[in-house]
């Protein structure tokens, strides 16, 4: 019979959290959902965006709206004006036709829900107003071990919470209209438009992972269309 020592699993633990330790973001890469106003009359406002790799607007049902300030009005979508997006293609430009653009401020929302609770990129039709908070919902990593942290920020008055947003963790590069189960799940902590949430999956040193934030469909975690924002990274 072969003897083992006393302390090994002790020490394989020491040497795994040295291992956990040491590893560091050897790079990450942001792909969010961004508007940008590229011109405006009276009548019409046209409206440059960029999605995530591999959306289909026109089949996902995504939409733009139009309201009168510089803040979404996430509680009066009767008062905005909408338009769906008539292309495939992830990227591209529109124009919304039929508005009324006087001398006020308006705001310009994407959604990649078509509802507006699904809004995660903004745009003002002034360019020279201070914007107050992030055009789009972004995702950052805070801390990588021993747990991995992730801030998260929405648009300005917009609750992840009550929207039921939820993020997912893959270890390799994944796109969220194919992507398998994830390895993990986290949900924003409250309602405050920022904040932060823990993945405890062990992450592998010299890897590539995959963090996307979806604006609704917690209970899809594959195929689902309501990706706002996704950061790829790799461990050293």
């Amino acid at each position: 019979m072969s003897e083992r020592c006393g302390n090994t699993g002790e020490d394989d633990r020491h040497e795994r959290a040295a291992e956990t330790a040491a590893m560091d973001l050897a790079s990450a890469e942001l792909e969010k959902v961004t508007v940008k106003i590229l011109g405006f009359t009276g009548e019409s406002v046209t409206v440059e965006y960029v999605t995530i790799a591999g959306n289909r607007p026109r089949s996902n049902g995504n939409m733009l709206w139009l309201w009168e300030g510089t803040v979404i009005d996430w509680k009066h979508p009767d008062l905005g004006k909408k338009r769906s997006i008539p292309s495939e293609d992830s990227k591209g430009s529109t124009a919304m036709k039929n508005v009324n653009i006087g001398r006020k401020e308006y705001i310009v929302g994407y959604s990649v829900t078509g509802c507006v609770a699904g809004i995660c990129g903004s745009g003002l039709v002034k360019p020279d107003v201070t914007q107050l908070a992030p055009e789009s919902v972004t995702i950052a990593i805070d801390t990588l071990t021993p747990e991995l942290k992730v801030s998260y920020a929405t648009l300005r008055g917009y609750k992840p919470l009550s929207a039921g947003n939820w993020l997912g963790l893959w270890r390799g590069d994944v796109l969220p209209w194919d992507a398998p189960p994830p390895a993990e799940v986290a949900h924003p902590e409250d309602d405050a438009n920022e904040g932060m949430v823990t993945f405890h999956t062990s992450l592998r040193s010299k890897s590539t992972y995959t963090i996307i934030y979806f604006m609704a469909d917690p209970s899809k975690q594959t195929e689902n269309t309501s990706a706002a924002a996704l950061l790829r990274f790799d461990t050293t």
